[in-house]
């Protein structure tokens, strides 16, 4: 609790000192918006959660789904026990015997509790069901070796993790036995979860994106339930207690480097207990568990082609992962521009100067040129005044066209890293270059784009959803400190497309991908650029550690050409259809408003 109210007046003191009395209202009353937010959010979900039972019928069309199933996987579930209380272990066997789907074995590992109502309850549970397996450890080695010790009973093809307190949704195994008919590859799988109390009343669902690698870098969010295959647990050689408290963690980023065949089941099944002793309801409860996160990172990056650091943030459980720079490549910066100026409070302002001018005064990667590509718009005084060695001057005789001009300023680029920027941005962050330039140079990776904040500390962009096939900006207008949902806003966080405002990519990803398509004068060919990645099997991320203000649209003409959008919704709907929308955006939010709040 002390540490939860010293976080918020660092969080108040820091809106206070980069925005101004204006930004600090703004922020208070987003974070009351927020919690009202949050109570309706938990009021719709207790509904939801009355309204979604599982009855008699569905559980009987279930049965009969099963008998008709060609595969039947065993599962074998892991669950370490260490002096919990009685009834808390009770509920979460009976949440195993109570499972849908039959083909399972519990496997117990007592870590040496003292307490002796353990051994009597494990005892009586497995002489009642033939499928419960005790093993009773004679000393204490904490989770990873019990968990080891419950991993020697398992016969299953898949282990499933389920803690001495939690419990099971009825249909857990059941959708996962379901999955894996459906993709019989499928070494790991996770599903969503929520908490629940000491009343059985259920709360905070985590409703989580499809499989992506750079939030899982910033979090574990993969977390309950994980079901994995035997085999690639004992090849790596299950848990390791030098991870204790982050053992999952250990695990999974040990397991994803084994397999790409990693499945997400937009589902609730798993019931995390919100105890005292619980990190579901203390974040503080285990904080030598966040240290071991941070070690787990550190081992993976140590693993890695990528060279770097695992760095604690400020809030529990959210981490940074740094990664050296490779050499010190050229970026070119590429920016269309007419050279138009906007009225400020202090004056008349040259959008293409003050860009520049802070891209030279701030940055502090050096490595770069720019390339100013116009109409013969830019006038001579301007041109005096950006005017230094590494900016050269493109200029176009054609009608406007975003998407010539920046491949225009590629082909006369230089750099192995191109960065498309608009004219109406300025530079808030010293290191933005370094930070989307140790994501853009991994290989994996297509484009990366920036936090963006309009001038009075707004977000415009930190990602770009897709909802029923038309794109949205992630949080758009919610204050700068907001955190997003499981703070998402202020991670290293995977999107199927980010914006041209402040877009870095390889040049020679935009030269495979054949750069931008010029049907799309003014709008859409980002977002166009960021699909043809991901169809290409690259990620895109968006980093908040570099930040700029976006002026949004000053320079170009505002609105959507109804021609673009035809052109690009014929060109992509069928993309995004057969991926049943957006991958890193949970079937199960709102398809209202881009800022991930549960409805139904």
């Amino acid at each position: 609790m002390l540490f939860s109210i010293k976080n918020k007046i660092f969080k108040v003191r820091g809106v206070w000192r980069s925005q101004g009395l204006r930004g600090l209202i703004h922020f208070l009353y987003q974070s009351i918006v927020s919690q009202i937010q949050t109570k309706r959010t938990h009021q719709v979900y207790k509904e939801w959660v009355e309204k979604n039972h599982w009855t008699q019928d569905d559980i009987t069309i279930a049965y009969e789904q099963i008998a008709q199933w060609e595969l039947r996987p065993k599962f074998s579930i892991i669950m370490p026990v260490y002096n919990v209380e009685g009834k808390w272990l009770e509920k979460a066997i009976q949440s195993v015997q109570n499972q849908i789907y039959p083909n399972w074995e519990l496997c117990i590992a007592d870590d040496a509790s003292p307490k002796p109502h353990i051994r009597s309850i494990l005892t009586e549970y497995s002489k009642l069901d033939s499928r419960i397996k005790v093993i009773f450890r004679t000393e204490n080695g904490n989770i990873s070796a019990a968990s080891n010790s419950a991993l020697e009973l398992a016969t299953g093809e898949y282990i499933a993790l389920l803690d001495h307190d939690d419990e099971f949704a009825i249909d857990a195994l059941f959708e996962n036995a379901k999955l894996i008919n459906q993709h019989p590859e499928a070494d790991f799988i996770y599903s969503d979860e929520d908490k629940i109390d000491t009343k059985g009343k259920r709360s905070h669902p985590y409703f989580k994106p499809d499989w992506s690698p750079e939030f899982l870098y910033s979090s574990m969010y993969t977390c309950h339930l994980g079901v994995y295959r035997t085999s690639i647990i004992r090849d790596i050689g299950g848990f390791r207690s030098t991870y204790d408290g982050s053992q999952d963690y250990d695990l999974v980023l040990r397991v994803v480097e084994n397999t790409q065949n990693i499945y997400h089941i937009p589902k609730v099944l798993y019931h995390w207990r919100t105890i005292s002793s619980s990190a579901a309801s203390n974040q503080q409860a285990k904080p030598w568990a966040y240290t071991a996160g941070k070690k787990a990172l550190q081992a993976m990056i140590e693993r890695s082609p990528y060279p770097g650091y695992a760095e604690q943030t400020l809030n529990p459980g959210i981490y940074r992962v740094r990664r050296h720079l490779v050499g010190k490549p050229l970026i070119s910066i590429i920016i269309p521009s007419a050279g138009i100026k906007i009225n400020t409070p202090k004056g008349s302002v040259c959008l293409l100067e003050d860009c520049i001018r802070s891209i030279e005064q701030l940055s502090t990667y050096r490595h770069y040129e720019i390339i100013v590509v116009d109409g013969y718009d830019i006038s001579e005084s301007t041109l005096k005044v950006i005017a230094s060695p590494c900016l050269q001057l493109v200029r176009c005789h054609e009608q406007f066209n975003f998407s010539m001009r920046i491949n225009a300023g590629v082909a006369r680029a230089k750099g192995e890293f191109l960065l498309l920027l608009h004219d109406d941005t300025k530079v808030l962050s010293p290191d933005w270059l370094e930070s989307m330039l140790e994501l853009a140079q991994q290989t994996e990776i297509g484009a990366v784009g920036a936090k963006l904040l309009s001038p009075d500390g707004r977000i415009q962009h930190t990602g770009v959803i897709f909802l029923e096939g038309n794109p949205y900006h992630a949080f758009y207008g919610f204050g700068s400190e907001h955190s997003g949902y499981h703070c998402s806003n202020i991670v290293n966080k995977n999107y199927l497309a980010v914006t041209a405002a402040c877009l870095m990519i390889r040049q020679v990803v935009f030269q495979q991908l054949g750069g931008l398509d010029e049907q799309f004068l003014r709008n859409y060919n980002d977002l166009d650029l960021c699909l043809k990645a991901h169809q290409a099997g690259y990620r895109n991320v968006v980093t908040p550690y570099a930040q700029l203000i976006h002026y949004e649209s000053v320079s170009r003409l505002k609105g959507v050409r109804p021609e673009e959008m035809s052109v690009f919704s014929n060109k992509w709907n069928k993309y995004l259809t057969n991926m049943a929308g957006d991958t890193y955006y949970n079937p199960n939010l709102s398809c209202k408003a881009a800022n991930f709040q549960f409805s139904y």
